[in-house]
């Protein structure tokens, strides 16, 4: 009965340690804020791309209105938890689909290679909602104005080789205020970029 108590203590424990860790982007203001959790995602890829569930892109128009720049803003990126496993390397991409799937083409618009989300030799606390001291910004480069799909990707420094990844709807002005999309320019203007990095799903690991 002992032993049986300890275990069951023992897993509640690594639970809780599981919701309490990770980190969860809070700028942008990502898709389904009511579900979103901060834990990695599956190591089959189930659940890639941006944690999919059953309200995976839901949104309001405020989150919306939130998360509209122009062409050369630089937005802040942010984020809240406190496992920041020793930081570690971040990107943020962009696709063009709205509710994006496995078949998504992202392009990286920002590398972060190390001190992402932060600059610490660990992690950094064990509130999952308190904010990272460490924000950063990024340049909204010159893309088509339009609709966009941005995921924040991060491969932790310290702990299990996993993928996070965070999504945000994002709409993108151009420079005068425009929403007149070009879509042969924006193609062109995508071609420049790389693609997003994926790895630690499906097989695939870093070491």
């Amino acid at each position: 009965m002992f032993s049986t108590k300890k275990h069951l203590l023992l897993s509640a424990f690594l639970a809780a340690s599981t919701v309490q860790g990770h980190m969860i982007m809070t700028s942008p203001q990502p898709f389904g804020q009511d579900t979103l959790n901060n834990s990695p995602l599956a190591g089959d890829g189930s659940d890639f791309p941006c944690k999919l569930r059953s309200d995976t892109y839901s949104y309001t128009a405020d989150v919306l209105s939130a998360n509209t720049y122009h062409v050369g803003d630089s937005p802040l990126l942010s984020f809240k938890g406190g496992a920041t496993h020793g930081g570690g390397s971040c990107q943020i991409s962009l696709t063009t689909d709205l509710t994006p799937t496995k078949d998504s083409t992202w392009f990286v618009i920002h590398s972060i290679e190390g001190g992402c989300p932060t600059n610490a030799a660990g992690n950094i606390g064990d509130d999952a909602n308190a904010p990272d001291p460490t924000t950063f910004n990024f340049t909204v480069p010159d893309i088509a104005a339009g609709r966009y799909t941005l995921a924040w990707t991060w491969f932790n420094r310290i702990g299990n080789r996993e993928m996070y990844m965070n999504c945000a709807p994002v709409e993108i002005l151009s420079k005068a205020g425009s929403k007149k999309r070009e879509e042969e320019t924006s193609v062109s203007k995508r071609a420049d970029f790389p693609e997003m990095f994926v790895a630690n799903i499906n097989g695939c690991t870093t070491t």
